[in-house]
């Protein structure tokens, strides 16, 4: 010990301390270096609008189905990443590259699927519908909800009183208005009693959601925490989603999200028609296939 003691204290021991000392700080700069050098990851955006007949003006260029099917392409890719629910309120729903990735969610991952639409819509198959048969009025929404949170009963019949005030005997506007003035219980049956926003501590802490985007694997991870609200002008068609001036959104920020919820949820309770087959005589419904 003693040796090596004065072997630091001769003029090569300090130079080979000084030198290990140089080389140390060294490589602790220029790790430090790599680490300011690196650019922060961007965040996934909370809200984004795309309009139809704009295309990306990217390079390379991408192909020519790329680039037509750009919106088709962003609508699947999203259904592909819902692992929750899917619920649907869509006036003209023909793309059939959309159908297939619904009926593939539902099939092959177990997601619960919704869909209100339009009369003529109700032939999809294998997959929950609701409708009003023979309205006076179009359900004229076009929207879509990924993984969001579905109200229960109390909270539904709380979020609107608080947003639209409580029918009285004389201010009953919907089906829904009335069942909230006079048929509670009914509500509370329908879609329970409790639901993630009265015990928010405790669902929310039983399983962290990952951030959205492809993962350093290659995989693709779910969509954000509160889910992910589709919604604008464009039915569900090929020249909807490929040629017309039409817009969409796509938003994952709970004060979008929220109100589409309880507006599909009050839909689904209103728009209740039983699917009689015998209605497959009428020329509307002649060449349908109905499971």
């Amino acid at each position: 010990m003693q040796s090596l003691v004065n072997f630091l204290n001769n003029k090569p021991g300090k130079l080979l301390v000084a030198g290990g000392f140089l080389f140390v700080s060294s490589e602790i700069v220029y790790e430090l270096y790599l680490w300011l050098r690196k650019a922060p990851k961007p965040k996934p955006k909370s809200c984004e609008v795309f309009f139809v007949n704009r295309r990306k003006l990217l390079h390379p260029l991408p192909s020519p189905q790329e680039f037509l099917f750009e919106h088709i392409n962003r609508i699947v890719q999203y259904i592909d990443r819902a692992e929750r629910s899917i619920c649907l309120a869509m006036y003209i729903f023909t793309v059939r590259e959309i159908s297939e990735a619904v009926i593939r969610a539902k099939q092959k991952r177990s997601v619960v699927v919704r869909v209100v639409t339009c009369e003529s819509m109700v032939g999809n198959e294998d997959i929950k519908v609701q409708y009003k048969y023979k309205s006076e009025h179009l359900m004229h929404h076009k929207f879509c909800l990924l993984d969001t949170e579905w109200y229960c009963g109390s909270c539904l019949i709380a979020y609107h009183i608080a947003e639209y005030g409580e029918p009285t005997k004389h201010m009953q506007h919907t089906l829904f208005d009335k069942a909230v003035l006079s048929d509670r219980a009914g509500l509370l049956e329908r879609f329970g009693s409790s639901c993630a926003r009265c015990q928010k501590t405790k669902s929310r802490t039983k399983s962290k959601r990952r951030p959205q985007g492809p993962n350093s694997r290659g995989e693709v991870d779910p969509l954000p925490e509160h889910g992910l609200l589709i919604a604008g002008s464009s039915n569900w068609t090929s020249p909807g989603l490929i040629t017309h001036w039409d817009n969409m959104t796509y938003t994952s920020l709970p004060d979008m999200i929220d109100p589409f919820t309880a507006e599909f949820q009050r839909m689904w309770y209103e728009f209740n028609d039983p699917l009689d087959k015998a209605i497959l005589k009428e020329p509307l419904y002649r060449d349908r296939k109905f499971k």
